[in-house]
């Protein structure tokens, strides 16, 4: 299975949501990210850092691989989108952030229409507002959260899934596992 990550918009999340799910999914990462944490904590043999001119490589329709992108949708994300099951597209509560996505979204949707949207790093309240911008928008494309949590940014210190670390039990189970179960909620209707 391909799922993309992608929003024109940075800092919505990308990297962190695409390391996560690879981890937890054992899938290989491809970003075009010239300086990506994510080398930090995946072997370079799950992990392909396009440089800028390289395209996306052929890849076998059975081969497990998330699509880490920035940046607006030239030719290699046009290809990434069009081999994906699921496109992903992160969205932080900020004006500015929910109309770029918006706009993202219509511009898009041309090349894949399976698209979810992830409200993430949300406070209470901010999903519910995310969610209905959204919704009014795009009624047909499923809206899930990620709660502002510590545990994103230990995935990159700990080197480990957020459920890896759940899994461990303690402090961490206490605090993490709520964004386990958000991020298995996406998880199952993903493989669904």
């Amino acid at each position: 299975m391909k799922i993309t990550v992608y929003n024109y918009k940075g800092g919505v999340g990308k990297t962190r949501i695409s390391l996560n799910l690879a981890l937890t999914m054992d899938f290989s990462i491809i970003t075009n990210d010239i300086f990506s944490p994510i080398e930090s904590v995946l072997d370079k043999k799950f992990l392909l850092k396009l440089d800028i001119n390289q395209k996306i490589p052929e890849l076998h329709k059975d081969y497990d691989v998330i699509f880490d992108l920035g940046g607006y949708p030239d030719e290699r994300a046009i290809t990434a989108l069009k081999q994906s099951k699921y496109i992903l597209i992160p969205v932080i509560l900020d004006f500015g952030d929910i109309q770029v996505t918006l706009d993202f979204i219509n511009e898009i949707q041309k090349y894949n229409k399976n698209i979810i949207i992830i409200a993430n790093r949300t406070t209470k309240g901010d999903f519910e507002v995310i969610k209905n911008v959204i919704i009014k928008f795009f009624p047909n494309f499923p809206v899930f959260e990620i709660k502002e949590s510590r545990s994103m940014a230990n995935i990159f210190t700990e080197k480990k899934s957020i459920s890896d670390m759940v899994k461990e039990g303690g402090i961490k189970k206490y605090h993490y596992q709520l964004i386990s179960k958000q991020f298995q909620d996406i998880i199952k209707y993903i493989n669904q």
